[in-house]
């Protein structure tokens, strides 16, 4: 009888023991992203619909599309030996205030051009063209963001694209923009670099809080698009750091560290999914995308960004 008694309670302190288990679960310090194929490193190329078609009369230079009702326009930039069954990477890269699609032509899109030159990486370069309501970028509405889906749309069907490598860049305004379409369109870009982001005085849509990667820098004494615009309002570039490193998966937010001397300061954030990283470049200075270390001369920002790029 005492047996059976014992064997008894055993049963019961361990079904206890497994309730408290089930109604326990270890916490969590983050929420990791689910890790698509098409985003893992190095994955092998997602061809585009436009693979294995002939180019025709779709070559490099200046194209005249409607969009959301406006006419809009963009500078394409297809290697001279564009080959048909070659998967291309896709780079946008964003003009900046004053700027034009004419000017990300003449500056190699941010370098980022003379990078895949030198080292043999084929890549597609698209400037799209702002200035639709006498602001580089829309304010008031999402026709950028309609204007960046067409083009991508037509790039897919008409070039041979990797689709899981899509990229977008710019600065200032460039960045304003960048980092707009950054909270859209996550599933379609792999990665943005956003040279003194500011997220204000710029249309924003509702975050999709989807993970992407994301390299962002701002100088500490820059007065336009301003590293701390308001802690109150969550405005600045800090904020836009902040928002992906969130959504990429850490939800204890770091402290940021800031450069207080000549030689920038590039912090990979940890705790982060390796397909999902968040860098920020910190340097001593103002409202710029040209920054070189003492002693250098190489653009350090233009250099990090396609490091980053090339990751994927």
């Amino acid at each position: 009888m005492n047996r059976v008694l014992k064997i008894a309670s055993l049963v019961i302190l361990v079904a206890y023991g497994a309730c408290l288990a089930q109604q326990a679960p270890a916490p969590k310090t983050q929420d990791s992203p689910v890790i698509d194929a098409a985003r893992k490193l190095k994955n092998p190329p997602v061809l585009s619909a436009g693979s294995g078609k002939e180019l025709g009369n779709f070559r490099s230079g200046i194209h005249t599309m409607t969009s959301a009702g406006l006419e809009r326009q963009y500078t394409i930039d297809i290697p001279e030996n564009y080959d048909k069954n070659t998967p291309y990477r896709l780079v946008f890269a964003m003009h900046m205030m004053g700027g034009s699609m004419k000017t990300m032509v003449d500056n190699n899109f941010y370098g980022l051009k003379t990078y895949a030159h030198k080292n043999n990486v084929p890549v597609i370069f698209v400037a799209p063209q702002g200035y639709t309501d006498h602001t580089p970028w829309r304010g008031g509405d999402n026709k950028d963001h309609i204007f960046f889906a067409d083009m991508l749309n037509l790039f897919k069907d008409k070039l041979s694209i990797d689709t899981s490598r899509v990229f977008c860049c710019g600065f200032s305004f460039g960045a304003m923009v960048t980092y707009s379409l950054s909270l859209e369109f996550q599933k379609e870009l792999r990665a943005v670099a956003c040279y003194a982001p500011a997220n204000w005085n710029i249309y924003l849509p509702e975050n999709k809080h989807l993970p992407l990667a994301c390299f962002s820098t701002t100088g500490t004494e820059d007065g336009l698009c301003k590293w701390i615009n308001s802690d109150e309002l969550k405005q600045g570039g800090k904020y836009c750091v902040l928002t992906h490193i969130e959504d990429n998966g850490l939800k204890t937010l770091p402290e940021i560290p800031l450069a207080t001397t000549p030689t920038h300061v590039t912090t990979e954030f940890k705790g982060l999914p390796e397909e999902y990283p968040v860098l920020f470049g910190s340097f001593v200075g103002g409202h710029t995308d040209t920054v070189m270390d003492p002693g250098s001369d190489i653009n350090w920002i233009s250099k990090e960004t396609w490091d980053f790029f090339m990751r994927f």
